[in-house]
């Protein structure tokens, strides 16, 4: 009896251990994503114009997934020119538009601000599902979409009444807006993914891609508002949101998410607005005021409400570029 049930007791401990694991991997790549925002408000200091911060984000994150991926996404070249209008858009989308758009935001307004705000993802992901696809919302998903909308407006109007009667929100909130509303459609396009494209080729063709569609944007900043300062900061910032954010926190996410299971991962993303914000207060000594706090307990009971159910999968953020 002992020798039959020994080899299952090992395999649910090494089962355990493989779950645990891939939590680990999970919190550390919200971890570098969340950097990211510290990193993207930093920028505002350095004086580096977002669109050459996002091309040379980019750029950079390309050359190191073409070095180890590139004979693999060479290889499902056929796969990637067959679906090239999905491919096309989401990265226009994803590594083009929400990151260009972000970073606007990060230097507008502060990164606890804008941090706070992309916490709305899961309910906006589920207001596109019922506008495009008209999937069913149920009851706690509606509360959960009206505590989250709840907790922005607070977020967003700095607990001020007069700024919600008058409509006059500061230019760093509507482009943190503008994000969070890409990101959603971001996360929405991805259940449409081709299966037969690995992550890591499709996240090779979409950074070449985003490179791309940046650049006429990039080459207006430049003639317009200025080359990009080539500091010793400004490198170890490109460097940050190349390597860590775009790379191995993809890495890390993708392979939480095998370990762990899509259903548990998606819990996770919830998890970056908190490291964002903690971040932000830490290493830059932004403040936090009470709106946040409410705001915020108002979003998560939102998430929970709207993704924390039996038998579901929860809305995942589309957090593959960070």
């Amino acid at each position: 009896m002992t020798e039959s049930t020994t080899p299952t007791t090992a395999d649910d401990a090494a089962a355990r251990k493989r779950v645990v694991s891939g939590y680990a991997l999970l919190v550390l790549a919200v971890l570098t994503w969340a950097g990211n925002s510290t990193v993207g408000r930093a920028t505002a200091e350095e004086n580096i114009p977002p669109m050459a911060f996002t091309f040379w984000r980019w750029v950079t994150a390309f050359v190191i997934f073409a070095t180890i991926f590139g004979p693999s996404t060479w290889r499902q070249r056929h796969e990637i020119l067959a679906h090239w209008k999905f491919v096309v858009s989401f990265a226009l989308i994803s590594v083009a538009g929400f990151n260009a758009v972000f970073y606007v935001a990060l230097q507008k307004a502060p990164a606890v601000q804008v941090s706070l705000i992309q916490s709305i993802l899961p309910a906006l992901v589920l207001l596109i599902g019922l506008a495009v696809l008209r999937e069913r919302i149920d009851t706690k998903q509606w509360l959960g979409i009206v505590f989250s909308i709840g907790g922005a407006v607070l977020i967003v109007t700095r607990g001020d009444a007069e700024v919600l009667r008058t409509l006059q929100l500061s230019e760093g909130d509507l482009w943190a807006l503008a994000a969070v509303f890409i990101w959603a459609w971001q996360a929405f396009l991805m259940r449409w993914k081709p299966r037969r494209i690995d992550i890591m080729p499709f996240m090779t063709t979409i950074a070449l891609i985003g490179v791309i569609g940046i650049a006429p944007f990039y080459l207006y900043e430049h003639a317009t508002v200025g080359p990009m300062p080539v500091t010793q900061n400004s490198i170890l910032f490109v460097l940050y949101v190349a390597v860590m954010a775009s790379f191995i926190g993809t890495t890390c996410w993708n392979e939480g998410t095998y370990r762990s299971g899509p259903a548990r991962a998606g819990y996770f993303g919830n998890l970056f607005f908190i490291f964002a914000s903690a971040l932000a207060i830490v290493i830059l000594g932004e403040d936090l005021f009470w709106y946040h706090i409410a705001g915020a307990a108002s979003v998560l009971v939102g998430i929970w409400l709207a993704t924390f159910q039996r038998g579901s999968t929860p809305s995942k953020p589309g957090t593959e570029n960070g």
